[in-house]
């Protein structure tokens, strides 16, 4: 049963991750696509390192208890982040199109 558990929550946590990657499409402009998937990666990736390091630091100190706690912190957070993404497109810092380059024969 531990190991249908697990793998269908690595299918939903990769499902989610890669959907991350799709919605960097209507977060951020044109031009500015390929630093923000690079950032979402980072973060992404860098969170797939420190978790597990984290929870093996609570747990050989004696706070293995502190683990559900730890990552439901982390949930949070990244929920709030998420949340913040529609103020962030209102505020003009991603979604809105950047402008269409100027041909250099325009009006030939």
């Amino acid at each position: 049963m531990t190991y249908v558990v697990v793998a269908v929550t690595g299918v939903w946590l990769f499902s989610a991750q890669v959907m991350v990657y799709a919605a960097t499409n209507t977060v951020y402009r044109d031009s500015e696509r390929a630093a923000g998937l690079g950032w979402v990666t980072g973060v992404g990736r860098t969170g797939a390192v420190v978790g597990p390091w984290l929870i093996g630091e609570l747990a050989a100190s004696g706070n293995e208890s502190w683990g559900f706690t730890t990552f439901a912190l982390a949930g949070l957070g990244g929920a709030l982040a998420i949340c913040l993404v529609p103020a962030a497109r209102r505020s003009g810092r991603g979604g809105s199109p950047a402008p269409a380059p100027v041909a250099a024969n325009a009006g030939s």
